[in-house]
This record gives C-alpha cells, sequence and structure tokens, in this order.
C-alpha cells in the first residue's frame, strides 16, 4: 500500500461513518469498499486497526460482529482533510447508504452478545437499538454456549415479536 492510497482508505472510512447516524459493522465497511474495488479485504482491517489506534474512529466487539463509529477526533481530522477526497467516491458512499439504509439499520440495530459468568453458565444479552439509544433489553441465563449461540440468533430473527409482546404484557391491564 503506498502513503496515498492509505489515506484514501482512512477518508473513506472516515466518511462513511460521519454520513451515518448508526455505528457500522466491520461487514457494511468492507462490503461497500470491496463492491467499488477500493482495496482487499486485509487492507481494510489494517486501515480499521490504525484509525482506532489512532482514536479517530470506536470499535466495540460482540462475539459476532466489530461495530465502528467516528470520534469527534475522526470528525476534525475528515473536515480537515476532507478536499483530498475525491468527489465521485464521496457520492458513491452516499449512493450506497441510500441503497442499503434499511439493510443497514436492520444489521445495526439488533445487537446480540452472551458471556460466560463465574458460575459456568452463560448470559445471553439480546437489545433492539434506535438512533444510537437502547429500546429494549433483555438477558437470558443458559447453561451452554450453544444455548447462548441459538437465543442470540432467535433473538435477532423474532425480535419484532418479542418487543411486541412484551411491550403488550406490560404496558396494559
Amino acid at each position: 500500500m503506498t502513503s496515498e492510497s492509505v489515506k484514501l482508505y482512512k477518508l473513506i472510512i472516515l466518511y462513511f461513518l460521519n454520513r451515518t447516524k448508526y455505528e457500522i459493522t466491520n461487514a457494511i465497511l468492507s462490503d461497500f469498499i470491496l463492491e467499488y474495488r477500493y482495496t482487499d479485504y486485509f487492507s481494510i482491517q489494517e486501515t480499521l486497526k490504525t484509525l482506532t489506534n489512532d482514536e479517530l474512529i470506536c470499535a466495540s466487539q460482540t462475539h459476532t460482529a466489530s461495530y465502528y463509529t467516528i470520534t469527534e477526533k475522526g470528525r476534525e481530522t475528515l473536515n480537515f482533510f476532507i478536499s483530498k477526497l475525491p468527489k465521485d467516491t464521496m457520492q458513491q458512499i452516499d449512493d450506497y447508504l441510500a441503497k442499503h439504509k434499511i439493510q443497514i439499520v436492520a444489521d445495526t440495530s439488533i445487537r446480540t452478545d452472551y458471556t460466560k459468568t463465574e458460575f459456568d453458565e452463560y448470559l445471553a444479552c439480546c437489545s433492539v437499538m434506535e438512533r444510537g439509544s437502547t429500546i429494549f433489553e433483555v438477558s437470558l441465563n443458559v447453561l451452554t454456549e450453544e444455548e447462548a449461540i441459538n437465543v442470540c440468533r432467535r433473538f435477532k430473527a423474532k425480535s419484532d415479536t418479542i418487543y411486541s409482546f412484551l411491550y403488550k404484557e406490560l404496558s396494559t391491564d
């Protein structure tokens, strides 16, 4: 990677994250960059790590995904160097975000993760996010890691039904 290409990859990621209201998964960022053939997967991962180490973006992890957001320092850096990002690249990012908005919201609004407890059991934590705020969260203690994985998988598939049921049951007499 040349220093110019590294700068471009950083600006692409910063611009992409700056244009969204959500934490964006590694998969979504990678999909855009690979779809437009800017670079390969390993260069993306290296760039994400550098941006995180430089505190230009923030990373959070679950067992199934990595999520990224831009920091204030990242916004300042982007604003300073925005003129170095080609206009057609900005348009591609904007078009991609508009085209995939529904899928991006779906992919980033439902969070699931699990942890091993001190009693050798597992706590599956599942939540629904909206505009950066948690609107619903439930945790379930299970005996095995396999059960925790299944709870997380099923929550993703049935979160609307679960939320509607609990809301109705808890908000009405």
